[in-house]
């Protein structure tokens, strides 16, 4: 991901979680993500489930990048969570191998 941050009321069609899949632990090479659907998942340490688990957008299936337009009251409540990126097609789901975390804070409100 590329927020290591996001504010739990902000939503838009235009501000969107954003990342880039690499095919390396050490960010190097960007994954070839044609054919593929992305998972955006949120878990944290210790606890069963997801706090969120929608279908990302892919930006550019050669460079790897992916984005999601959060919704209103789809961002759970305020923490640190871990985030899985799940990459799946036709007989294939792989789990990116980056231990990555987003942490939630209050934010904007109505």
């Amino acid at each position: 991901m590329d927020q290591p941050k996001w504010f739990r009321g902000d939503y838009s069609s235009t501000n969107k979680l954003t990342g880039t899949i690499y095919s390396d632990q050490k960010f190097t090479r960007e994954a070839d993500l044609t054919g593929y659907t992305i998972t955006i998942r949120l878990t944290k340490n210790h606890r069963w489930g997801d706090y969120f688990n929608k279908t990302g957008s892919i930006v550019s299936a050669t460079d790897g990048t992916f984005s999601y337009a959060v919704a209103e009251n789809e961002i759970p409540p305020p923490g640190l969570y871990n985030v899985k990126i799940e990459l799946s097609k036709s007989g294939a789901r792989e789990s990116t191998l980056n231990r990555q975390e987003l942490m939630v804070v209050e934010g904007a409100t109505a």
